[in-house]
């Protein structure tokens, strides 16, 4: 692979054939040639062939020393090997390749074993490598072979010969050379251009453990540390080339071996300080050299000074790049950040990306940082931080150039999130901040998307009749004129519904959405009351289904279409279960499969054709191995074989399926499949439990599980084995064990992440019961962050809403609850999250908002159980609070309302132990605030009196208190 040279090495390579070219000073001899015309005066011309290479003006360097060489090539004595190299590196620092090749050759030829010999072949070698042809190559290997069997030039000559073996893709011996050339020390400026070429070649090659340790050793080097600014410089530009060579690992790798940026001045200041030294020392000695007559002066020092000084020059240029870069630092998180992103390591690049963001927010990548940590939490599906941070974006960087596709990324977020009001005012926003925005139909789409989810299906259909008219060229206008005919549909406008879906049928009769039109049509017909529509719903959707066996919505048109057979046709239920089963197989809905699933299955009941459901769920289980339908057919089977009295087939085939499962704890029909086969072993009797030994049945449980889970034990399977025992015993009649059990699984289970969302759920229950509220709230944050979309995820912010209480933090527990219950309409833990706000509101001290929610509550008959008995304990004390606001009557009223009310709940809830006792106990305490003494002990009597709480802990401290 072709590499280019850099400007370093150049440099390096000029001074070392350079070195003694501009103080020759003619002998006796060569100055006898002199002539008075200075055009042909030796010394005149080597002066001004001097002053040209000093000047950098080698063209005329060049015609100069060839004038002098003619001049004097028959003199005696003159130094005309000199000339001859000098001619070759003037050619060759003039870019004149094929010349500068002709003459070092002729330096050589002349003289093989002169003083410039090893220099000439060095320069030979360069110029050769240089012209960059097959047969150049070769030779410019041979000449730079021959240099480097010359000690004094080895290194120089070997990082040239290293160099052509890359260009010529000769690795693996570029590699060797380089090795050879760095020994275990790095201190010339030689050497440490070694080191990064050998840096460049292993990255390029792609020997990435051996880049690591390389360059883990090399920091550390003296020589590096001289050149530390320009060994950064270098490294950067390599890793930016391997960035753009799709190479992340080895540019990763690059840019992490440097030093912060005020490490890298630090140490090359007091480099250069040194070399400073140096050089004034060199001049110093080179001027007392000077003074010596021509034939006692050395060109030694002077090669060393000419050498140091383009060692500063180039060290001083180095620093001075990075003193520029002020966000050097920011630059090379960037860079890391873009290399782990492309590695697929995004908590990685993330933490490089929020760092910039965090810690240099003026730096020239802050912008790309801030946009990069939203793109990869997009990839990641993070909706919470992709919402937060773009508006942070969207705020710091209004006049950003991607300003809106950041936007558009966080109103995706807020869609995700089903933050429908939010997701409405934001594209009200974009659409008032951006009138001329060439995504404003976009904009205003999903402000009637956003409508649309929300329920507000009048005006969302509204909104996409206009939009027609608005975006006539829209790409998103067959979406809009679907949505005005699904929002007239759900809201029972079938004469609009019929208009809106016969417009886009107009429009797009082969459209994405043609089927789903036909099949909403032929559902209004079946909805028509005033005439039976079966025959034509039958006709057309199987019209359709047999021009289009392909459509998304046929899963959809078979069930209709069974629908009608079941309940508009009388006898046509083989019919009928004939178009459900049709509409598995040929379903792409989960939910319409589930559907179909069901409603055969519950006609072949009505049949009683138990064979014919364990078939069809047999077959489930064959064609949809590995999905949640197949589970739950599993358990059907199972269900018919134990009818057929074969338990143990059943558990044998539940099993089965637990073994593909049982060690996966997102999969939440793990339990399902687990309950069902302790059903297939527990007695079907109360008698039949009590005579059957349970740690038998508990032995032979544990021997399935371990046969399932063997291969894939883990905490999952270890907890999930631990909820079989529970379910077991629970089965038998033996809660307290049952508890133990689950209690096992909270306490012992080192990582949230190893639970399930129905074990997370449990766990965090009998934690924040038992007063551990770190670990209840980590199993609820889990299920939080990580089952969002599951049956258990209201568990989760209702849990931490409780651990907030639990902690005292009311303010916080009230926002978690009211969040909860706004962004989850339908939430399976509605009346939990409730009765969570009315405490928090009476914690609060929010006693009003607390007072009406306690009447909504208690007067609403969907909150049955429990919640009614805890509303009321909070209803007493919101009275407990008034009457601390008040005196006298006003607060013996509150105190009297606050104790009619615990009677109530120790009168009519006793089926609630606990919650019964301290209804007894907050009465007595009332009780005493009244003075009604006699009362209050004759209350506390009672509770210590009542069968049903003696293991409540009030009770217990009932009966201490009592005499």
């Amino acid at each position: 692979m072709a590499l280019k040279k850099s400007h370093f090495q150049a440099q390096l390579l000029c001074a070392v054939l350079a070195a003694s070219s501009p103080v020759w000073v003619p002998s006796t001899a060569f100055a006898q040639a002199s002539a008075t015309n200075n055009a042909s005066d030796p010394s005149a011309l080597f002066d001004k062939a001097s002053e040209a290479f000093a000047s950098k003006e080698y063209e005329t360097a060049a015609s100069t020393l060839n004038t002098l060489y003619e001049l004097v090539k028959e003199n005696k004595g003159a130094p005309l090997e000199m000339l001859r190299f000098n001619i070759g590196l003037a050619y060759l620092l003039d870019e004149k390749y094929p010349e500068a090749e002709k003459a070092f050759a002729a330096c050589v030829a002349q003289f093989p074993k002169g003083e410039y010999t090893t220099r000439a072949y060095l320069g030979l070698g360069r110029a050769c490598a240089a012209q960059a042809t097959p047969e150049k190559y070769k030779l410019a290997i041979d000449a730079l072979r021959t240099a480097a069997a010359d000690p004094e030039y080895r290194t120089e000559a070997g990082l040239s010969l290293g160099n052509v073996y890359m260009e010529t893709d000769r690795n693996d011996e570029a590699l060797q050379v380089f090795r050879t050339l760095m020994g275990s020390d790095v201190r010339t400026p030689q050497q440490t251009n070694a080191a990064v070429s050998v840096v460049t070649l292993l990255a390029r090659t792609e020997k990435l453990d051996d880049l690591v340790s390389y360059l883990d050793r090399l920091i550390n080097q003296p020589g590096v540390r001289d050149a530390i600014a320009w060994y950064a410089n270098q490294v950067i530009v390599e890793g930016d080339q391997l960035i753009s060579d799709s190479d992340y690992a080895g540019a990763l790798a690059l840019y992490r071996s440097i030093p912060p940026r005020y490490q890298i001045l630090e140490t090359q200041g007091r480099s250069i300080e040194k070399m400073k030294d140096e050089v004034k020392d060199l001049e110093e000695k080179v001027k007392k050299e000077s003074a010596k007559p021509i034939e006692q002066r050395s060109t030694t020092l002077s090669e060393k000074l000419s050498e140091l000084k383009n060692s500063l020059d180039l060290t001083t240029q180095a620093k001075k790049a990075i003193e520029d870069k002020t966000d050097l630092d920011a630059a090379l998180l960037m860079r890391r950040g873009r290399a782990l992103y492309y590695l697929d390591r995004y908590e990685e690049a993330l933490l490089c990306f929020r760092t910039i963001r965090t810690k240099y927010p003026t730096a020239s990548d802050a912008e790309t940082a801030a946009y990069s940590e939203i793109f990869v939490y997009t990839q990641l599906k993070d909706s919470d931080h992709i919402q937060k941070l773009a508006m942070q974006f969207l705020e710091k960087y209004p006049k950003a150039d991607n300003l809106e596709q950041v936007a558009l990324i966080a109103g995706d977020g807020l869609a995700q999130a089903r933050k429908w009001p939010e997701l409405l005012k934001f594209y009200q926003d974009l659409e008032a901040r951006f009138p001329e925005s060439p995504n404003l139909d976009r904009y205003k789409f999903y402000e009637g998307v956003a409508m649309f989810q929300d329920g507000q299906f009048k005006q969302a259909a509204a909104l996409f009749s206009s939009f027609q008219k608005d975006f006539p060229n829209s790409e998103l206008l067959e979406d809009a004129i679907y949505r005005v005919a699904m929002a007239n549909f759900l809201t029972g406008e079938y004469k609009e519904t019929l208009a809106a879906c016969e417009n886009y049928l107009r429009r797009y009769p082969e459209g994405k959405y043609a089927g789903d039109v036909h099949y909403r049509l032929s559902f209004i017909d079946f909805q028509d009351k005033e005439e039976d529509q079966s025959d034509k719903i039958i006709k057309d959707l199987n019209s359709y289904i047999d021009g289009h066996p392909e459509d998304v919505s046929i899963g959809s048109m078979l069930t209709l279409i069974g629908d009608v057979y079941d309940q508009k046709k009388k006898g046509a239920e083989d019919k009928a279960l004939e178009y459900y089963i049709r509409a598995i197989w040929a379903s792409k809905n989960p939910e319409v499969t589930q559907y179909a699933i069901d409603t055969a299955t519950s006609i072949l009941q009505k049949k009683k054709d138990w064979d014919g459901i364990a078939n069809l769920h047999a077959e489930i289980m064959d064609k949809m191995k590995g999905s949640q339908l197949a589970l739950i057919s599993s358990t059907w089977v199972a269900k018919m074989k134990l009818r057929q009295g074969k338990g143990e087939e059943a558990a044998e085939l539940l099993a089965k399926q637990l073994k593909n499962t049982i060690g996966d704890p997102t999969n939440e029909q793990v339990e399902f499949l687990i309950d069902q086969l302790v059903s297939t072993l527990v007695p079907r009797s109360r008698k039949q439990i009590s005579e059957t030994n349970m740690d038998e049945l508990m032995d032979k449980l544990v021997g399935i599980l371990d046969k399932a889970a063997e291969g894939q034990e883990s905490p999952t399977t270890t907890a999930r084995i631990y909820y079989a025992r529970a379910r077991l015993a629970e089965s038998m009649r033996n809660k307290e064990q049952a508890d133990l059990y689950l209690k096992g699984i909270a306490t012992t289970t080192p990582d949230p992440a190893a639970l399930s969302p129905a074990l997370l759920a449990v766990s965090g229950e009998i934690l924040l019961k038992d007063g551990d509220l770190d670990k209840a709230e980590a199993m609820f944050q889990r299920l939080t962050d990580r089952y969002k979309d599951s049956s258990f995820a209201d568990a989760g912010p209702v849990g931490l809403g409780r651990v907030a209480l639990a902690r005292g933090e009311n303010d916080k527990a009230l926002e978690l609850f009211q969040d909860t219950l706004a962004n989850n309409p339908g939430m399976s833990r509605y009346r939990e999250a409730k009765v969570g706000e009315l405490e928090a509101l009476t914690k609060t001290g929010k006693l009003e908002e607390a007072e009406k929610l306690a009447t909504e509550i208690t007067g609403d008959k969907q909150f049955r159980g429990i919640y009614i008995p805890q509303a009321y304990m909070l209803w007493a004390e919101i009275y407990r609070k008034y009457g601390d606001q008040k005196a006298g009557t006003a607060k013996v009223e509150c105190l009297r309302k606050a104790h009619a009310y615990y009677q109530r709940v120790y009168s009519a809830y006793k089926a609630y132990p606990e919650v019964c006792a301290e209804a007894y106990w907050d009465a007595y305490e009332v009780l005493g605030e009244l003075g009604e003494t006699e009362i209050a002990t004759k209350t506390l009597q009672q509770l210590a009196d009542e069968p049903k709480l003696k293991d409540t802990e009030r009770a217990k401290q009932a009966k201490k208190l009592l005499p």
